[in-house]
């Protein structure tokens, strides 16, 4: 009996981590998106102040797969300053949310015409945080962080479920 539980317990244990991980995954993904959104919403009230653009250019990224094949990502990266109540502050956030990454550079640096270095810039700050600001009033990426984050969460649902079952299914016939 005890060494048909063993793998029993194992397997169990295994499938049990890879539910909760992906659990975890999906609610900080979605939990991440209504964050931004509520943040993107909030900002519709903030003052707005002429800042300058200190850097602008386009960040890449490398993954590799477990063949060694590269591939690449670009996302623009920006650097601005602007004055709050008589101090100079600096900020990197275009938007809230999560960078969506492109496979193309020349379509990142055209993106980043709108922010050339040494240009004008209007950046929204929060009255009662002025370190946090942003360039846009929107949450980018929100919509594909939350579809992935219910998917995962639906996922590790349906993977919790079949396992539970067997589990108790299993530990009844040992039982018996």
């Amino acid at each position: 009996m005890s060494g048909e539980f063993i793998p029993i317990l194992f397997a169990s244990l295994c499938g049990g981590i890879f539910v909760l991980a992906l659990l975890a995954l999906g609610i900080y993904l979605v939990i991440f998106s209504l964050r931004s959104k509520k943040k993107a919403e909030e900002s519709q009230n903030w003052p707005s102040t002429s800042g300058t653009v200190t850097l602008a250019e386009v960040k890449r990224s490398v993954n590799r797969d477990d063949d060694g094949n590269e591939s690449y990502a670009y996302y623009p990266s920006v650097e601005y300053s602007y004055p709050v109540g008589g101090q100079t502050l600096s900020g990197k956030r275009l938007a809230f949310g999560g960078m969506v990454a492109q496979k193309n550079p020349a379509s990142v640096q055209k993106s980043l015409e709108r922010y050339p270095v040494g240009g004008q810039v209007t950046v929204y700050y929060n009255p009662e945080k002025p370190s946090e600001a942003v360039l846009e009033r929107q949450a980018g990426g929100l919509k594909w962080g939350l579809i992935v984050g219910i998917i995962c969460l639906v996922l590790s649902l349906c993977i919790a479920c079949p396992l539970l079952f067997g589990l108790i299914r299993s530990l009844t016939s040992l039982a018996n």
